[in-house]
C-alpha cells in the first residue's frame, strides 16, 4: 500500500493517519467557516426621527417629556446582531444636552441579518427644557437635535460575541407641534407662556 501524502510528516509528529484526518478535516471545516462567514461589518445607524409620546413622572418628584429617538440600523452581516444597549446624549438647539443610557433588559434588540431595523432609544426630557425648547421654537417650527453617542452590540445568537462601542452622530428635527402635543398633557389649561 503507498503511503497517502504527508504521511512521512504525520510519523515524525507522533501522528497516526487517523488523527492525521481528523487534523484536516478540522482545519478544512474552520477555513471553509472563514470563508463562508466573511469578515463582520459594522451596521450602520441613521436617524430616522424623533417621537414624542408623552410625559413621564420620576422619584423625587420630576415631571418629564417622554421622547423616542428612531433609529433605522442596516445590519450588513449574514447573521443577526443585537443591540444591548446605547449611551450618549442628545443636544438640542444646538445649547442643551441630555444624557442617553439606554440598557435592553434582555439580550438586546436583534436585528436580523442583511436587513434594516427600526429601533427606539427613549429619552425623557426634562419639562423645564421642554418649554423652554418650545418658547425658543416660536418663530422657527422645527427644534434641531444631535444624538452621539456608543452602541454595544451582540453578533450572533449562538455564539454571542460582544463587541462594543460602535459610534452613533446622527442630526434630525423635532416640530414644535409635537413638543406642544406633548406639553398639552402636562398642561391641560393651556401652555405656560
Amino acid at each position: 500500500m503507498e503511503p497517502v501524502a504527508g504521511e512521512h510528516v504525520a510519523r515524525e509528529i507522533g501522528l497516526n493517519r487517523g488523527k492525521l484526518s481528523a487534523v484536516i478535516r478540522r482545519l478544512v471545516f474552520i477555513l471553509s467557516l472563514l470563508l463562508l462567514c466573511g469578515c463582520p461589518s459594522k451596521p450602520t445607524m441613521k436617524l430616522n426621527h424623533a417621537e414624542v409620546q408623552g410625559v413621564t413622572l420620576g422619584f423625587p418628584p420630576q415631571l418629564g417629556v417622554l421622547m423616542n429617538v428612531v433609529l433605522d440600523v442596516n445590519n450588513p452581516n449574514s447573521y443577526d446582531v443585537a443591540v444591548r444597549a446605547m449611551r450618549g446624549q442628545v443636544i438640542f438647539a444646538d445649547k442643551y444636552p441630555l444624557a442617553i443610557d439606554f440598557r435592553d433588559p434582555g439580550e438586546g434588540i436583534w436585528l436580523a441579518a442583511d436587513r434594516t431595523t427600526t429601533i427606539r432609544v427613549p429619552v425623557s426630557v426634562p419639562v423645564q427644557l421642554a418649554l423652554q425648547l418650545f418658547r425658543e421654537a416660536q418663530f422657527n417650527p422645527n427644534i434641531p437635535f444631535k444624538v452621539s453617542g456608543k452602541a454595544d452590540v451582540t453578533a450572533t445568537r449562538t455564539f454571542k460575541i460582544e463587541k462594543d462601542d460602535y459610534e452613533v452622530d446622527e442630526s434630525g428635527t423635532l416640530t414644535r407641534d409635537q413638543m406642544a402635543a406633548a406639553l398639552a398633557s402636562v398642561f391641560p389649561l393651556g401652555i405656560p407662556r
